[in-house]
C-alpha cells in the first residue's frame, strides 16, 4: 500500500519531511521513487530529493552511476532521471 503523509494548510500540501536549512516542511514534491544498489541509499537519497526540488535532484542523479528517479509534483506532473524509460 502507499502510504502519503502530508497535510493540507491554507491551501498548500506540505510534506512530513522538514527541511534541515529552513525547519520547514519541504512543498512542491509529493512523490520520490529511487532506484539503486541499496534500500538504504534509496531511503536517504529519496529524503535528500524531497528537500534539494527537482531541479537539484535530477541534477545531481544524472550524475550517479547506476541510480536513478522519478519525481511527482503537487501538480502531478512527473519528472524522471535520463535512465529512467517510461513512456510519457
Amino acid at each position: 500500500a502507499i502510504q502519503e503523509q502530508y497535510i493540507t494548510f491554507n491551501g498548500k500540501r506540505y510534506s512530513n519531511i522538514i527541511n534541515p536549512t529552513t525547519g520547514y516542511p519541504t512543498y512542491g514534491i509529493s512523490k520520490v521513487t529511487v532506484l539503486s544498489r541499496s534500500a538504504e541509499f534509496c531511503d536517504a537519497l529519496a529524503t535528500a530529493v524531497y528537500v534539494m526540488g527537482k531541479e537539484k535532484a535530477l541534477a545531481l542523479i544524472n550524475q550517479l552511476v547506476g541510480t536513478d528517479v522519478i519525481i511527482v509534483d503537487n501538480f502531478n506532473q512527473v519528472y524522471k532521471s535520463n535512465g529512467v524509460l517510461l513512456n510519457d
